[in-house]
């Protein structure tokens, strides 16, 4: 009798391992740390001087997260994200001290596209990751703009991939009620226009052509300012030719308030090199046309290139150049990190484990 129910309640587990198998909770992280040297770096006196340091996140943010997953049937199933962003040479929190700065949402995936409700990543976030070969390391386009790698607090995200004409056409739609309810006032009863952020990302890839177009409106994120709006427009292409990939993009800001409009475009072209399948290399070249923000019109030079020791763990050599015209200050690490009018240069060479 012992045998027979012993017997029965294996062959039970047996038939409950597929059930179990379509839901679970992933623990997952990034830990990034590089040795950094940039000269040129503003000093307290106002001189020039040489920094060496040491940076978290050179290549990838360093980061943990629980990814949650649970199937519904016939298609459809709930996922939730927690994602937290710290800096691995002090122990603190990024993404100005939330505990879930990168990421915090849940939301239902379906046959016909996922919709999530939460914190996370705009559609600028998106458009950059896909069409800036060196991103999201430092030396690259968010150099520039820091909405490349931008959220949104209190947003509704829908994802969907349609089959179009031999081809996939993507679409990221992102609506925020108060894109930073941390810093900002947030959604605001009878003033909804405080913090909004309206966000789109088409991607159409066919063959081995890519090509995305972007929109993404901000308006201010205060009473004061809420009728102020941000606005960006992007488009961008992608060719790839199997390990050889090239890329050209643009992005117009437009920055429309009371007073004056203000207004800059930004261009860049990349490749990336799959040498062999441990060892890659990627670059960009980009250069800022500015109308009227006062940000001039520096060029940055930067390269990337990442050999793997295992599956999960590689060290990776990064190398930059900024050409700052005589009223310009754009450094490795973004606006104001250089003196104004000198060429910075910034190296780095790190190590990153993925879990």
């Amino acid at each position: 009798m012992k045998i027979n129910h012993l017997v029965m309640l294996f062959f039970s587990c047996i038939a409950a391992v597929p059930v179990w198998a379509q839901n679970s909770v992933t623990l997952y992280g990034i830990v990034d740390v590089a040795v950094q040297a940039v000269n040129h770096v503003p000093t307290a006196n106002g001189r020039s001087g040489t920094a060496f340091s040491l940076t978290s996140g050179g290549a990838q943010t360093s980061r943990w997260g629980l990814r949650v997953k649970e199937a519904l049937g016939d298609g459809y199933g709930v996922i939730a994200v927690l994602e937290d962003g710290f800096d691995a040479t002090k122990g603190t929190l990024n993404n100005g001290g939330r505990l879930w700065g990168r990421s915090s949402y849940v939301g239902l995936t379906s046959p016909y596209g996922t919709l999530t409700l939460g914190r996370q990543v705009t559609a600028i976030y998106d458009f950059d990751l896909a069409y800036d070969p060196v991103a999201p390391a430092l030396y690259s386009s968010p150099a520039y703009d820091a909405a490349f790698v931008s959220r949104a607090d209190n947003s509704a995200k829908f994802l969907a991939d349609i089959g179009l004409l031999g081809g996939k056409l993507s679409i990221d739609a992102l609506y925020s009620f108060g894109y930073d309810s941390v810093t900002g006032a947030g959604p605001v009863a009878g003033d909804y226009r405080v913090g909004k952020e309206e966000s789109l990302f088409i991607n159409y890839q066919r063959s081995v052509v890519s090509v995305g177009l972007l929109f993404d409106q901000q308006n201010g994120n205060t009473i004061a300012t809420q009728d102020n709006k941000v606005q960006r427009f992007g488009a961008a292409t992608q060719v790839d030719l199997s390990p050889v990939q090239f890329y050209a993009a643009y992005r117009f800001l437009a920055q429309k308030q009371a007073a004056q409009n203000r207004y800059s475009s930004l261009y860049w072209l990349g490749a990336k090199y799959l040498v062999t399948p441990a060892f890659n290399v990627s670059s960009d070249l980009l250069y800022q046309q500015d109308r009227n923000t006062g940000q001039g019109n520096p060029v940055l030079l930067s390269a990337i290139a990442s050999y793997l020791l295992s599956k999960r763990t590689d060290v990776y050599l990064q190398a930059a150049t900024v050409l700052n015209k005589k009223h310009t200050n754009l450094g490795v690490n973004g606006f104001g990190t250089s003196i104004t009018g000198e060429v910075q240069t910034g190296a780095m060479i790190g190590l990153r484990t993925k879990f």
